[in-house]
This record gives structure tokens, sequence and C-alpha cells, in this order.
């Protein structure tokens, strides 16, 4: 009798029992470290603050939020750019005793009365106490629609005693990024918070040495778990640019690194991919970097490899750039990969899928078949359990219930576990069918949108009911420059390299696609709104 496969169960090493317990904790650690520590704008105009000048900042905010009201207990939002004011009001809403709710800052003010607007449904699932923001925003509009107090300025000289937050405290609702359904509000305690940044930081092997570089929206749960909250408790500097700055000029992320040795960063996959293509004349050094977290969205081989090929000879070690996999649910990070133990790709329906890795300290992740966990090498349900799992969704006990299941998080992600590893293959409900043959529709929307050049993920796939069946449909945002046929072009790179026949390409302006606050395409409401051009 042969004996049976293991099962698809991984969990990562211990969690090492050190202080913080809270991040208020940490920032007051940060305090005491001389030197500077954060550094936000251009290098020709950059604000520099060492630790104690951020802890005032905080301070002066948290006078101003409990001079607007604010008590323990609360929930205040923050609606700011990737400044020193996010900083300084983050940590200004805990030393108030309040949760942060961090909320996405538009790329433009020029239409902020709908911004606005689109901002309602989050205010009324968080009932929020006050917003803290740009004074670019109307005040009196934004009060009526959140029906809190707005706070656009600091206090000039803090005043009154810092609460010290209680571990089991709400420290955060981190709304998720809603792209198959409405954003729901993880709820996120102190304890948690903390225990997945010394989690990602043990994992790391962080040291006060080290530099962090980011761009990444500090709303998102990858920039502020992963960008800024580790340099906080390990105390080392942190140089903090703006997402529009990337997206416009990626190779300034990169000059940045070179200029002050960076040794740590994270970003998604686009990003990477994107840098690759368009950093053509860098000629600095980037010896010293040696973290680069490629998550958030599907991690593909081919961007990896362009990466490495790009920047290898300017001093970029082969292992630097590592799949990870993560969710607002769990706070951020579940697994990364160790390139000190390799291991190869999966291969799916239709392409190779390189490991995230195995668990962080103190994580455990399985993959389900029929309810129980499943043997490896199966493709499943992925199940997460750690010290940082939300403890719900924030008044929502339909969705909460949904969630969590005797203490494990289900993802909604599927995955195989193969080797000690885990694989993350693809979302289970937006998992498409041609012909027999499952896939997941970012495999069609990275050929789409690197065929025509795009400058980043800006394609959607989906599938409309015909009169033969299903047709399978991409919608992709076509640059300006391109001047091809975009039907021909489309179809053909996704045909050539994925060998999948799409039905209906449909030619885009850039922008045109839903998306969510942290920029992913809404799968769902691009199918809705497109159907009626799919039929004509």
């Amino acid at each position: 009798m042969l004996p049976s496969p293991p099962l698809a169960s991984l969990t990562g090493p211990p969690l090492a029992a050190v202080a913080p317990v809270t991040l208020v904790e940490a920032l007051h650690r940060l305090a005491e470290r001389p030197g500077p520590w954060l550094h936000v704008g251009p290098g020709n105009a950059q604000r520099v603050y060492t630790g104690a000048e951020v802890l005032d900042l905080a301070r002066r905010w948290r006078t101003a939020l409990t001079e607007a009201g604010v008590r323990r207990g609360d929930r205040v939002a923050l609606l700011l750019p990737n400044d020193e004011r996010f900083v300084g009001a983050f940590f200004g809403a805990h030393l108030a005793g309040a949760a942060a709710v961090p909320l996405s800052w538009p790329v433009s003010l020029l239409d902020a009365g709908r911004k606005i607007e689109a901002l309602r449904p989050l205010f009324g699932v968080a009932d929020v106490r006050a917003v803290v923001t740009d004074p670019a925003f109307d005040k009196a509009m934004l009060g009526e629609v959140a029906q809190a107090a707005v706070v656009t300025e600091p206090a000039g000289v803090a005043t009154g005693a810092d609460v010290a937050p209680d571990p089991e405290e709400t420290a955060l609702l981190q709304f998720t990024s809603g792209s198959t359904s409405l954003p729901r509000g993880a709820e996120i305690t102190h304890r948690a918070l903390s225990t997945c940044v010394r989690s990602m930081c043990q994992q790391n092997e962080f040291t006060d040495g080290d530099v962090g570089v980011s761009w990444l929206p500090l709303f998102h749960d990858m920039g502020l778990a992963g960008g800024l909250l580790c340099p906080v408790v390990f105390g080392f500097p942190f140089h903090l640019m703006t997402p529009g700055e990337f997206l416009l000029h990626p190779g300034r992320w990169i000059q940045r690194f070179a200029d002050v040795r960076g040794t740590c960063a994270a970003a998604p996959d686009f990003a990477w991919r994107l840098a690759a293509r368009r950093v053509l004349n860098f000629k600095g050094d980037l010896s010293a970097w040696r973290i680069g977290l490629d998550g958030a969205e599907p991690v593909h081989r081919s961007t990896m490899d362009a990466f490495f090929a790009r920047f290898g000879p300017h001093g970029l070690a082969e292992t630097v750039l590592k799949p990870a996999y993560g969710l607002a649910e769990n706070t951020l990070a579940v697994a990364i990969y160790d390139p000190r133990r390799p291991a190869p790709d999966v291969t799916t329906s239709l392409r190779s899928v390189p490991s995230v890795g195995g668990p962080l300290p103190g994580v455990s992740v399985r993959v389900l078949r029929d309810g129980v966990v499943g043997p490896e090498g199966h493709e499943g349900p992925i199940q997460v359990r750690s010290g940082s799992l939300m403890r719900g969704y924030f008044r929502n006990e339909a969705a909460s219930s949904a969630a969590l299941t005797d203490g494990w998080l289900n993802t909604g992600d599927l995955g195989v576990v193969q080797g000690g590893q885990l694989y993350v293959t693809g979302r289970a409900k937006e998992m498409l069918i041609q012909n027999g043959t499952k896939f997941h529709p970012y495999d069609l929307e990275r050929v789409a949108t690197d065929s025509v050049a795009a400058a980043m993920a800006g394609a959607a796939a989906f599938s409309t009911p015909g009169a033969d069946g299903e047709r399978l449909v991409i919608a992709v945002e076509v640059p300006a420059a391109f001047s091809g046929d975009v039907t021909r072009t489309v179809r053909g790179a996704i045909m050539e390299d994925l060998g999948v026949r799409v039905d209906v390409v449909l030619a885009l302006a850039p922008g045109e696609l839903p998306r969510t606050t942290s920029g992913k395409v809404r799968r769902g409401d691009a199918a809705a709104q497109l159907v009626g051009r799919v039929d004509g």
C-alpha cells in the first residue's frame, strides 16, 4: 500500500517574544534614537525628521484631534497624501486612543467633490469622529458627507497627555481593496498590528543598518505595514516618495536606492515590470539592495527575470526580488520567499507560478479540499491563522462569520502547497473557463497590457453569455502612443503566449476601467459596464 501524500499544511517558525507590544511603544523608542529618520520629498527639496520630531508632530496632531472631540475608542479617517502629515496623524490618532482609518488619496484634486462622494459609504461603515485631510478639500462639504469634524492642521504646541493603548484595542480599520466586492473594514488590534510588523522584521532579518525606500501609498496595507512601520520598529532610515512620482518617473525610485544605499522595498508585480521596462539610462550602484518584496498581485517569473536582467549589471543581486503573499485581513504578510530554500515553480493551466515561500514566524497556512486539509500538490482554497489576523470586519457580523472559521481566515485565494512552500494560484471567485480549461484572468491581462505597452496594469478579462455559449472578453486600456491594430495585437499575443483564443477585444482609453482604492481593476464592475459594448 502506497503511503499517503503529505498534507497541505505549513507552520512558520516561532515569533520571537520581544517588544514592542504596540507601535506606540515603538514610536517612543524611535524618539530616543539620534540622527535623522524620516526623509520626505524629492532630493532637492527634502524634508528630514528625527524620531523625536516625528513624536512631537504626532503629539500635536493628537492635541488637534482631542480639541476636535476625539476620545478613546473613536475612529479617525486619514485622507492625506504620502508625506509627514500622514505619519504624524496616524500616530496622533493612536496617542489619542483612537483607531486610524486610512482612506485612498486621489491622484488629482481637480474633482475633489466627486472623490468625497465616493468615500461616503466608507465614512458610513467606519462611523468616524474626525477626518484629517488637506486644506484643499472643502471642509464644509467633507464634514457634511462624513458627519464628522474636519481637521487640517496639527496644533502649534502639544498639550495634554498621551494615551497608552491597550493591545486589544482597535488600532486600524484597513479597508480591503474590494476588487470582487464592496470594501469592508478589517478591524486590526494594536497587538495584531505589532505582531505582523515584528513577524516581517524577523523574517527579513532587519537591523538598524537597513534603509527603506518606498513610494507605496500609506493608505494601503503594503505601504503602511510593509513600508512605514518596519522602519519604526527597527529605527532604520525611511525615505518616503509618492505613488505619482514613481508612476511618472519610475527611475527616480531606483535612483533613490542608489543615492542613499537603500536596502529594502516592497511593490506590486507591475511596478517591478514597469521599472525594468522604463528605466533606460540608469548608472548607479545597487549593491546595497538586499530585499525587494514582489506581492499584492500575482507574481510572474518573467517580471523577476526582467528586473534582474536590467539591474544586475549595476550590482543588484539575483536574490533581491522575493515573491510574497499577504492580505489586509492578516494585517499584511503571510509568506515571503527565502532564496536560501530554493523551490521550482509549479505549472498551472497557463503559466508557471513562483513560490511565495513558507509562512512567516507565528503564521500557519493550509490548503483545503472538500472542506478539510488536502494533500500536497492539490489546488484549493487557502486558509491562514496567525496572531495578526483581524478581529473581523467592523460592524459586519455576517461577513466576519464567513471570513473566519474556528480561528482560520478564509482568504478567498487558491493555492498549492508543495515541498514545504506555498504557491498562490489565483482568486476562487475569478476563475474563467474556456473549452473546459480553467484559468485566472490576470494571466490574460498581463499579456494584453504588455502587448500594447501599457504603462501599468490596465486590463480586465471576463466572460459574457453569447448565442453559442460563453464569450471570453479582454478589455484593455490602450496608450495614446500605440498605433497598431489593437484587436489583432492583443488576440495574437494571448494566443501565442497562453494558447487561449479571446472572442472579443475592447480598446479603452487610459483610466476608463473601474478600479479599487488601491488601483486594482474591478472585474465585476468592468463586465457590467462594458457588456453593452460587447454586444454592440
